[in-house]
């Protein structure tokens, strides 16, 4: 059975980690309707800030702020790994191959594998916060 950290990284192989922070900023600009004219009087010297507004939002969004972390959590840790491993990582969770598969492929036995996966779950587990906010 997958874990959340399994679920994560399923999400951020197949592009999904990036559609959920897109849909998200798309809702808030959708539901982000300003009235400044508070009092109901004529507003004057009137300055509209929609889009500092807009930005404003976005970095103080608690769903973005945690998909953003999760994503630079598993960037950062990609960085320090070698091609074989990236390619393990892609092949398991981003095209769903079997373990058989990616072991003839990568030509390394598939127990090492299984050490080289739970060895970076275990890594991204430790930063990614998967308690905060679920998305």
């Amino acid at each position: 059975m997958a874990d959340k950290v399994d679920k994560l990284l399923r999400g951020y192989f197949r592009g999904d980690l990036d559609k959920q922070i897109e849909l998200r900023k798309k809702m808030l600009a959708a539901r982000h309707d300003i009235d400044e004219n508070i009092g109901g009087g004529r507003a004057q010297n009137k300055q509209s800030n929609a889009v500092e507004s807009m930005m404003i939002a976005h970095e103080l969004d608690p769903v973005i702020i945690a998909l953003d972390h999760k994503k630079f959590v598993i960037n950062t840790w990609l960085e320090g790994l070698d091609e074989e491993r990236i390619d393990m990582l892609r092949l398991h969770y981003g095209e769903r191959e079997s373990w058989t598969y990616i072991a003839n492929e990568l030509h390394v036995s598939e127990v090492t594998l299984h050490k080289w996966k739970n060895e970076f779950k275990d890594s991204v587990n430790a930063f990614a916060d998967l308690k905060r906010v679920n998305y």
